[in-house]
């Protein structure tokens, strides 16, 4: 009983969560709650109506059908067989509109609580429905046959409320299986939106990332295996709790822990989207360097709905790089002291004029090995270095002149080789780099325009500006670079098949980092190429906003 007036009052309890007995009976309840309204109308209105037989078997009749409903286990009654009430409901209204006389018009019309009871149930609506308007036909006729009265006037008078209660099912029939069709597709995507959270859930536990999510009110909505782990890390010795001023967070490389508001989750709670930052959680040999991300993400409407939260161990690969970092510094070492001891005594041995002309044509080959050996060192040394290390410190400087000093470089090489070095320049192009980078960058190109041309051919050295861009442009007339090579032109380590072929020497690093310096400046580095004709490389940098007069040397 509770149940069913949480129910008619609109409270927490919903319909279908009923028994089927209270839904049996909360279905039939309405007709008998307004049978009373008519007893409370008619003892006002009319009270000679409780004189009348036919009045008083309709509402007795009522209450046994509720009693009824409320007796019978309908739970262990098969499903359907309830529909058998409201057809036997339309009996008792038949004996009250017959009763009330003139006094009490409309109780006819209460006819509308079994016609939808029937068509909104669901069941056989092609059934149900020409059912309910056949019993409200009978309803209204029957009294009339059984009482000899039934002619073509008095049966056409009553034609209009049958009719109206047989619209009324129709229409009810029709939003009820609309509800139902609705119904079945909301259940559907529940149930599919379910097994995505927990195909999803499963996802984010068994990825070797991190996942915390925040919701709009700053509460944790969810936080993975992974990330638990890492904010086990996190947690001073001895110590439990959940807000992340208290946890142990260092910057990498640092033993200050970070003050609370440069703490990750602060930034990104405050409205900063965060990239791959290295922080490192804890202290000692259990402590962990990760790298995080994290955003702020808006609901349907764009409204912020909550933060997630990425977080990557990357305690290996650190570990790993610093491991890397110490060979590559010994390597340099070991590499280096005897490359210089060989250069230097080959420039002495130079001097020597005792030397005969072979002597000295083996001392150059000697020499010019030794420093492609010494380029490929430091080709495998800029490799190394990553971000700010790679990008030095950035100077005014201008592209045409060093541009005009890389053509100086090389002209006696070029010479040597039979090349032509050909050089362009229009104007000073101020421009905002590293200078060491960028002459790398330079020498890169020029030396390989030289390594894959021919004696006779021609190399272009370009300089020019190009409205906010500063451009630097090395043509040859060498090989040429196949289509499928040129997609991997940049791609460190690799080489095209045409000059391993040509036993050309190099590492296949050249190009690469002189693309990765290019796009640290803010520019690109661009080829075409086309087989046997010839290439060429384009360097774009940005030209400085404060453009100064500068001019060449």
């Amino acid at each position: 009983m509770e149940k069913l007036m949480d129910v008619l009052l609109l409270g927490q309890v919903r319909f279908h969560e009923l028994s089927m007995r209270g839904r049996v009976v909360l279905s039939q309840f309405p007709l008998n709650l307004t049978l009373l309204l008519v007893c409370v109308i008619a003892a006002i209105a009319d009270p000679k109506v409780f004189t009348d037989a036919r009045f008083l078997i309709g509402q007795g009749l009522e209450l046994v059908i509720l009693a009824v409903c409320v007796a019978l286990p309908w739970d262990r009654i098969p499903y359907g067989l309830f529909l058998i009430v409201p057809l036997l409901d339309f009996g008792p209204i038949s004996l009250l509109h017959y009763a009330n006389g003139s006094s009490l018009n409309g109780l006819s019309l209460l006819g509308v609580f079994p016609t939808m009871w029937l068509a909104g149930s669901g069941i056989r609506p092609r059934v149900m429905v020409p059912l309910g308007g056949l019993a409200a036909l009978l309803m209204v006729w029957a009294p009339l046959i059984l009482a000899g009265t039934a002619a073509p006037n008095t049966l056409a008078a009553e034609l209009l409320v049958p009719f109206l209660l047989l619209a009324i099912g129709i229409g009810t029939s029709v939003m009820t299986l609309s509800g139902m069709a609705q119904k079945a597709r909301v259940e559907e995507l529940l149930a599919r939106t379910e097994t995505r959270e927990r195909l999803l859930n499963t996802v984010l536990d068994t990825v070797d990332v991190g996942v915390l999510v925040i919701d709009d009110h700053g509460q944790n909505t969810y936080l993975n295996a992974k990330e638990r782990e890492l904010y086990l890390a996190a947690l001073p010795e001895g110590v439990e709790t959940t807000l992340e001023s208290e946890l142990l967070i260092y910057r990498d490389g640092s033993e200050e822990l970070l003050p609370a508001e440069q703490r990750p989750l602060a930034r990104v709670l405050s409205g900063e989207t965060i990239a791959h930052e290295v922080y490192r959680l804890g202290r000692g040999s259990e402590a962990r360097t990760v790298s995080i991300s994290g955003r702020q993400f808006a609901d349907v409407a764009g409204d912020t709905a909550g933060t997630v939260l990425a977080s990557t161990d990357v305690t290996e690969v650190v570990a790993a790089v610093h491991a890397r970092d110490k060979f590559l510094a010994a390597m340099s070492h070991e590499f280096r002291t005897p490359l210089t001891n060989i250069l230097g005594y080959a420039e002495l041995l130079q001097d020597d004029a005792s030397l005969s002309p072979a002597a000295k044509s083996d001392l150059q080959i000697m020499m010019r090995n030794a420093r492609h050996l010494n380029h490929m060192v430091d080709d495998i040394l800029a490799a190394s270095l990553t971000g700010d290390e790679a990008g030095g410190i950035r100077l005014p400087l201008d592209l045409a002149e060093l541009v005009k000093q890389t053509s100086d470089s090389f002209s006696p090489e070029a010479s040597n080789s039979g090349i032509k070095l050909d050089l362009a320049t229009e104007t000073a192009l101020p421009i905002l780099g590293d200078r060491t980078g960028l002459v790398r960058v330079l020498n890169n190109l020029v030396s390989n325009a030289l390594k894959y041309s021919q004696p006779g051919t021609t190399v272009h050295l370009a300089a020019r500006e190009e409205g906010a861009w500063a451009v630097c442009e090395v043509a040859d007339e060498g090989l040429g670079i196949d289509p499928e090579d040129l997609k991997r032109l940049f791609t460190r380590f690799q080489r095209s098949d045409a000059a391993v072929r040509a036993g050309i020497p190099g590492t296949g690093l050249g190009l690469a980092l002189a693309k990765d310096v290019a796009e640290q400046h803010g520019g690109e580095l661009e080829c075409r190429s086309e087989v046997g004709v010839g290439s060429v490389f384009t360097l774009r940098l940005p030209l400085r906003k404060a453009k100064q007069h500068m001019t060449l040397s």
